[in-house]
């Protein structure tokens, strides 16, 4: 539906009468593809089929190395993508409240639900799993005390504090093997003001340590496969 115009199709699954599709995407000859990933197996089939990994832990980042490995190993053996291009970019989603005073970012923190966010995520999406003995209707994820989110921002576990512990939480996904990392930002009761804040620090102390490279890594990728 991406590259044919008029698109049409009859198959098992579903069928579709010639039409042509609209919106006619911009990027040629399609945008990036992604997964969304949870498990190895996901982790394994985006690398097969050429696609990026679109993935999130609740735990620290290196939770997820050993499926970032998974993908990687699946991907370089992809001779055969199923889009125009092979898109191998592991996008992994965080929280963040970079704040210039760390204290006031861990307090804000402590007052916005995310945790709440959390356990919902987890009793919405049954693919994320849970020991049989969990109930995941009633899932819920504590709040973190001050000395444990003190402890995780010290670490680099989070996204969250001043920019030099956020820094160091970018570290911790980059080392991990993270291409891209999407925050969420609003899903949670963080005012917008202080969400605009957050994003505005960010973007002035944090990202330019990292985001050196004003071209996208896809767009590199795309250009070198498909000229």
């Amino acid at each position: 539906m991406l590259t044919e115009d008029p698109y049409e199709y009859n198959g098992a699954a579903f069928s579709m009468p010639s039409r042509s599709v609209l919106p006619r995407p911009w990027t040629q000859p399609h945008p990036p593809l992604w997964l969304a990933c949870g498990s190895p197996a996901t982790f394994e089939k985006a690398g097969r089929l050429g696609m990026g990994a679109l993935c999130f832990t609740m735990g620290a980042p290196e939770d997820l190395a050993p499926l970032i490995d998974t993908y990687r190993a699946a991907i370089a053996a992809c001779d055969e993508p199923i889009g125009g291009y092979i898109n191998e970019n592991v996008a992994c989603v965080s929280m963040l409240l970079c704040l210039d005073d760390r204290d006031r970012a861990v307090t804000t923190f402590r007052t916005i639900g995310a945790s709440h966010y959390q356990s919902l995520v987890v009793r919405w999406l049954d693919s994320i799993p849970l020991p049989i003995d969990v109930d995941r209707s009633q899932f819920s994820v504590p709040e973190p005390s001050v000395d444990d989110l003190y402890a995780d921002v010290a670490a680099g576990r989070r996204s969250v504090g001043a920019p030099e512990d956020v820094a160091k939480s970018v570290e911790r996904w980059q080392d991990a093997g993270a291409d891209q990392l999407i925050f969420g930002v609003l899903n949670n009761t963080l005012p917008l003001e202080i969400a605009q804040e957050s994003l505005e620090v960010f973007g002035r102390e944090v990202l330019p340590l990292f985001d050196r490279d004003r071209v996208h890594s896809t767009t590199r990728q795309r250009e070198a496969q498909c000229g």
